[in-house]
């Protein structure tokens, strides 16, 4: 049960012990969520319970607070014309529009994209080539053009809002659980975890 992001913690735990930093917010951002646990006073904070797939589980656990907000995360505007992101995602196939491979909707990596963070011609390692034309199509089209700002404009909003969600998620692991000690360094690993710390509002 997230056995993936609980090692991470464990990482964070180590790096808590070599820096003097006893309190760490660990976050994982892959493609479809963003994992984040806090390590207090050295260790991982620990739960005697959780939820598997709608089903309690009484066993100790990393908490780690999973939510829906990665790279592949998709952005769409609701009813009321207000900007959102996630919780669906594009998934690896068909991917953020800008791998070509046919996904029509805006994500985060495509916000990304118009914003300069990723190196378009070396993702992967440059196993893949990314399309940064396709990327300003779909935000134009699915975003910008109906909120009538600019793309980058549009990419930007999508950044503060999954940020604004991210942080939301740290509060829910430490300050909502009654941890009001300061934290004084963030952790972030996975594919976009090192886009996610610029907007990051004050917690």
């Amino acid at each position: 049960m997230l056995s993936g992001p609980a090692g991470g913690v464990i990482a964070g735990r180590v790096l808590s012990q070599l820096t003097d930093t006893p309190n760490i917010i660990t976050v994982d951002v892959g493609g479809t969520s963003s994992d984040i646990a806090l390590i207090s006073g050295g260790e991982p904070v620990i739960r005697t319970e959780g939820t598997i797939d709608g089903f309690p589980v009484r066993v100790a656990m990393v908490d780690v607070n999973a939510i829906g907000a990665g790279g592949g995360s998709i952005a769409w505007i609701d009813e009321a014309g207000g900007l959102r992101v996630g919780p669906h995602s594009a998934g690896s196939d068909p991917g953020p529009a800008c791998y070509g491979r046919g996904g029509a909707n805006p994500t985060v990596t495509d916000a990304s994209i118009v914003l300069g963070y990723l190196n378009p011609a070396y993702f992967a390692g440059g196993s893949l080539i990314l399309d940064p034309a396709l990327s300003r199509k779909t935000i134009e089209e699915k975003i910008a053009g109906p909120l009538e700002i600019s793309v980058e404009e549009a990419a930007l909003g999508i950044h503060r809002v999954v940020n604004s969600q991210m942080a939301e998620g740290i509060r829910l692991v430490s300050i909502k659980q009654g941890f009001d000690r300061a934290i004084s360094l963030s952790c972030r690993w996975g594919a976009a975890g090192r886009f996610m710390r610029t907007h990051w509002p004050a917690i």
